[in-house]
């Protein structure tokens, strides 16, 4: 059963590149939640030893390859999944109730973070109202069809914008009645890619 909760973002990074930079090495990352009225606490997430050895769907959906060495796996056992990122990341996980959840992963050194937004979700096909719901914009440019990890689950790809964080990429799709909405910065696509193609369901 779909629950009414909606997406909110838990961090704050400058549309600026230079500017994110000189926050981040004065003052560090602020997260919103942090200072949002009724906002849940999130709970940071250790990742294991590192693992040794364009933003296109196509390359988004490509699983061939092994992560990048040094890359550490992020294993979430609440919905089942896993996911490889650079050593440098913190993951933060935020209870949005409701079944809902965000994991947040940021990288302080290299100015980039994701936020992946899940929550219970009942139709087949995205609608238009979940999306104005989380997007409240209404941008929505540049979609291409991709497919996310080894099970190839069909995913949507696109542009968009939002009050915040200014220009963002999007890949939504629903698994297992659960909608998943990854939220990151158009322009990343070196950092994205390999953490999106080495996505896993573990059941």
């Amino acid at each position: 059963m779909e629950e009414d909760v909606t997406r909110k973002p838990h961090f704050i990074v400058p549309a600026a590149a230079a500017l994110a930079v000189a926050l981040a090495l004065l003052a560090g990352w602020y997260f919103l939640a942090s200072g949002a009225p009724g906002a849940h606490p999130g709970t940071e997430v250790v990742s294991p030893v590192p693992l040794s050895g364009t933003t296109s769907a196509a390359a988004l959906a490509d699983t061939s390859g092994a992560p990048p060495e040094g890359y550490v796996q992020y294993v979430n056992s609440k919905y089942r999944f896993s996911f490889y990122h650079s050593p440098e990341g913190k993951i933060t996980e935020y209870d949005e109730g409701g079944g809902a959840e965000t994991i947040v992963l940021e990288n302080f050194q290299k100015v980039r973070g994701l936020q992946v937004f899940i929550v219970p979700y009942a139709g087949d096909t995205i609608s238009d109202q979940r999306f104005h719901d989380d997007v409240p914009s209404g941008v929505r440019k540049n979609i291409e069809m991709t497919t996310i990890g080894a099970k190839q689950i069909p995913a949507v790809t696109f542009q968009s914008e939002d009050a915040l964080l200014g220009p963002t990429r999007e890949i939504w799709f629903i698994y297992e009645e659960h909608l998943y909405e990854i939220t990151t910065f158009q322009g990343v696509k070196d950092w994205l890619t390999p953490i999106i193609q080495s996505w896993r369901f573990t059941d």
